[in-house]
């Protein structure tokens, strides 16, 4: 399986992210099967390393202004969160 590539924005220091914890985060996802759904952006529970080898998949980090870092990390998606869905019943 072909690694995927994914992107985040950060509003705070990077030095200060919790690494191989758990976290919510808004990631884009930049190479999708079908090349139409490029750039979609959905909520995800997630394991972040600064290593680019940790996790399976490429995280490439943004600034709050648009920045991206030099050194990608590395991502694994625990689960797509739904955060709009409505409750029935």
């Amino acid at each position: 399986m072909a690694r995927k590539e994914f992107d985040t924005f950060l509003l705070q220091d990077p030095d200060l992210l919790p690494e191989e914890q758990e976290m919510e985060l808004i990631v884009r996802d930049l190479s999708p099967e079908d090349r139409r759904r490029k750039y979609r952006s959905f909520f995800a529970n997630a394991l972040v390393s600064k290593s680019e080898s940790k996790y399976p998949d490429l995280l490439r980090v943004r600034l709050g202004r648009g920045q991206l870092l030099e050194k990608p990390w590395s991502i694994k998606i625990l689960k797509e969160l739904n955060k709009f869905a409505t409750e029935e019943g």
